[in-house]
């Protein structure tokens, strides 16, 4: 069972922020990766939400282990999609300092 969101319940989002906090680097991905880990991660929380409320009706604990499973996954997932998008972006740092270095020797 995964549950949806109902859109009056939808929190309005924070407004993206252009500036780390202090000693932080900017995170820049790609704004459909942004958009698909945002996907994921709203699809964890309803169905942490489901787990919460299949505990308040008591149901199945196989039941509720499965839909706690499918949300590790998900989780999992977001994690994966966000460290290979921002890993691609090291890469194209590092790339680019590099270029930049030789050519200024």
């Amino acid at each position: 069972m995964i549950a949806t969101r109902n859109p009056k319940d939808a929190k309005p989002r924070r407004a993206l922020k252009s500036a780390a906090r202090a000693g932080e680097a900017v995170l820049e991905i790609d704004e459909g990766a942004v958009r698909d880990i945002m996907a994921r991660l709203a699809r964890v929380e309803g169905q942490v939400r489901a787990v919460q409320r299949m505990l308040d009706e008591r149901r199945d604990c196989h039941a509720i282990v499965q839909q706690l499973g499918a949300a590790r996954t998900a989780l999992e997932r977001a994690t994966a999609q966000l460290m290979v998008s921002s890993l691609a972006q090291c890469i194209r740092s590092a790339k680019n300092g590099a270029t930049k270095s030789r050519s200024k020797n």
